[in-house]
């Protein structure tokens, strides 16, 4: 059972979100499938958000591959234990599409995250998955760095 937990998850992340195959979601995951992730299906980032059923989360996956149509995920680990799987993440993409109330920036990010899963009978039932959204905003908006570094860097050109 945990293999075949795993290998579900597997399948969310390398035909759902590096192919995109939004048909793979009516097989993988359950018609009440919640997912509380830092980033709302609108593509917000001002507030956390959940994404609701098979639909809402086909609008999630269409909204990252929009806004990162190089958008790639790569599984860095993975740990089942009952009907849970754990999977540690890292995503990378460049930023040329439109990613909700963010215009493309071509910049590229690279972010790590970890999604926790409940399966049961061979389907996703929920999801937690969390990774540090400010982060991605950073390294997309590179304008908007926090104060600090914007000293650190004007330090570094004043001293040379």
């Amino acid at each position: 059972m945990l293999d075949a937990n795993k290998q579900v998850l597997s399948r969310h992340f390398n035909e759902v979100l590096n192919t995109g195959a939004l048909d793979v979601i009516d097989e993988i995951y359950a018609d009440s499938y919640v997912l509380d992730a830092p980033v709302q299906t609108s593509g917000s980032v001002q507030a956390h958000g959940e994404t609701h059923g098979r639909d809402g989360l086909k609008r999630r996956v269409t909204l990252f591959r929009t806004g990162f149509p190089d958008i790639h995920f790569t599984i860095d680990d993975m740990v089942a234990e009952g009907d849970q799987v754990v999977v540690q993440y890292t995503f990378k993409g460049t930023h040329l599409g439109q990613f909700g109330e963010l215009e493309p920036t071509g910049q590229h990010m690279s972010v790590m995250g970890i999604l926790i899963a409940q399966v049961k009978s061979g389907k996703i039932e929920s999801a937690v998955s969390v990774f540090d959204s400010g982060d991605m905003m950073r390294q997309l908006e590179p304008q908007h760095q926090p104060l600090f570094h914007q000293f650190v860097h004007w330090l570094h050109h004043a001293m040379n």
